[in-house]
């Protein structure tokens, strides 16, 4: 009969990996080796006699789930191994015993997966046992526009006419700022003091836009970026003629 009807359990049991401790009646205690929704195999310090009823004390990690139910010894030894049926264990502990089988299953499929059957017994990284010297990349310089620029009847350069954009720049702020100063103190003060401020201003601008377009911050000056443009239209003008003729 054994012969023909084996053995097949009707929920699944996971052996535990790391060590959870159980403690028992009469000052006793053990093991879990395996675990299911109904019931437990453990290593008992003292010998269980079969058919003995008890009550069971454990905590099982990751996630952790505390189980307090009384059961019952289904089969022992003399060794102290034995297992144990839980008796009216609550339907709350039993889903959250269910989910943490699960997710001890799930668990040891993903550690299992990551060693595939098709991969070769060869390292995947090969190193080379020449040591060889760090490859250091100089910062670059921006790169300075070729070509004279024509506006009109004057003809720049690139660097005269971002000169002459930014200075006209820094004019028209300290104009404005002038003129806002002068509506708010009500009239001109002495010429002393009028040439000192406006040279004071004149010198704070001057580094603040000096500082706000350096490499640290936003880069070009307005009229570096518009020399460039005027230069790469130049260019493309100049092009364009040849290509006609």
């Amino acid at each position: 009969m054994a012969a023909r009807h084996p053995r097949r359990r009707s929920l699944p049991r996971y052996t535990l990996r790391s060590l959870a401790y159980v403690k028992l009646d009469h000052a006793n205690g053990g093991i879990i080796r395996d675990v299911t929704e109904r019931g437990v195999a453990l290593q008992a310090v003292s010998p269980l006699s079969p058919g003995a009823v008890l009550m069971l004390r454990f905590d099982l990690l990751s996630p952790r789930v505390r189980i307090e139910v009384p059961g019952h010894v289904a089969w022992s030894d003399e060794t102290g191994a034995a297992g144990i049926h839980f008796s009216g264990l609550p339907p709350r502990q039993v889903r959250a015993l269910r989910e943490w089988i699960l997710i001890q299953i799930l668990s040891a499929a993903a550690v299992s997966g990551r060693d595939s059957i098709f991969a070769s017994g060869e390292e995947q990284i090969v190193l080379s046992p020449i040591v060889r010297p760090a490859i250091v990349l100089e910062p670059q310089p921006l790169p300075e526009v070729a070509g004279d620029i024509r506006w009109w009847l004057f003809s720049f350069t690139a660097h005269t006419f971002s000169v002459v954009i930014d200075t006209l720049v820094l004019v028209c702020a300290v104009l404005l700022f002038s003129v806002s100063s002068l509506a708010v103190m009500g009239g001109l003060p002495p010429w002393p003091l009028a040439v000192t401020l406006l040279f004071v201003v004149s010198t704070i601008f001057i580094a603040t836009y000096q500082l706000l377009f350096s490499d640290l911050l936003c880069g070009p000056t307005p009229g570096q970026r518009l020399s460039r443009a005027a230069a790469n239209e130049s260019e493309q003008d100049t092009c364009a003629r040849y290509a006609v003729k």
